[in-house]
């Protein structure tokens, strides 16, 4: 269990019981069922001395917000507050313990006081691919910290090898999840969209970095995922001019294959570009039709 402050959702526990109870009424489970299932699905959790309050504490409060508190759950909840079995592990830290003391002083106000009228469940949004597997993309490096480098402004060619499948907590991943593309990135650079003749004798090139320490997650240094919303796509001009299925993965390929895939931000995706196209220069790889 990660914590970095003394409120309520200021570990990792606490948010994901929130998530995954939302998420569960957000899918249509009836707000008892979704109960249920979150007992039995935190069971480890609840049998755990540190964590098992914490799971009481957030079940009760996201409850009590949506006007759905169970009196078993409260009760159970108001047990561990007056006990003070939370407070044992702030007791090192003076000032840390009475902030504590008062975050759960004030969720036992909370549970004693008239929770609010039931509140709307949004129904689970769930993102999907931007873009098809095979899809070869243009894309122009615009970032304006690059404005000194010879190839801003200048064209590279993305292409989309698979769809990563990211799970909704609790959920089966089969039924519920999110869709974010695959990219890799070719070892071409150019002012305009290359010809048909280039694009046959392309290859992947790696785009992100070894990393310095041990992982347990297989990283594949050849992909990352799609960092760009709808309205970026747009935004920046993101243009498919292609579509070829030679290095793409199925479903179960990815599984097994991209078990950790870097995620960049929008802000660092050119710098990535242009640094894996700087290695392949040197590595004599690159087409560079600049």
């Amino acid at each position: 269990m990660g914590a970095w402050g003394t409120g309520l959702y200021q570990d990792d526990t606490t948010c994901d019981v929130k998530e995954d109870y939302i998420n569960l009424l957000k899918i249509g489970t009836e707000p008892k069922d979704a109960m249920k299932e979150m007992i039995e699905n935190w069971k480890d959790c609840i049998e755990d001395v540190e964590e098992g309050p914490l799971f009481w504490f957030a079940l009760a409060d996201t409850q009590w917000k949506y006007g759905l508190l169970d009196e078993k759950v409260k009760k159970i909840a108001l047990q561990y507050i007056e006990a003070g079995t939370d407070l044992e592990r702030w007791k090192e830290d003076k000032k840390l313990y009475e902030k504590r003391e008062i975050v759960l002083e004030k969720l036992k106000e909370k549970l004693n006081s008239e929770q609010p009228q039931g509140k709307k469940i949004p129904k689970l949004h769930l993102s999907k691919r931007m873009f098809n597997i095979g899809d070869i993309i243009l894309y122009q490096i615009q970032n304006e910290e690059l404005k000194e480098h010879r190839w801003y402004k200048k064209y590279v060619l993305l292409k989309i090898v698979g769809i990563k499948k990211l799970g909704i907590g609790i959920e089966p991943i089969e039924k519920y999840h999110n869709e974010i593309d695959i990219m890799s990135l070719y070892n071409w650079i150019g002012n305009t969209k290359p010809n048909e003749n280039v694009l046959n004798v392309l290859h992947i090139i790696n785009i992100n970095e070894p990393m310095d320490i041990d992982e347990d997650i297989e990283r594949n240094l050849t992909t990352v995922l799609n960092p760009f919303s709808k309205r970026e796509i747009k935004k920046y001009g993101l243009e498919v001019i292609e579509n070829t299925q030679k290095n793409t993965y199925t479903d179960n390929e990815v599984r097994e294959k991209f078990l950790g895939c870097a995620w960049p931000s929008i802000y660092s995706f050119d710098f990535d570009i242009v640094r894996a196209l700087e290695k392949a220069e040197n590595k004599g790889e690159l087409i560079d039709e600049t």
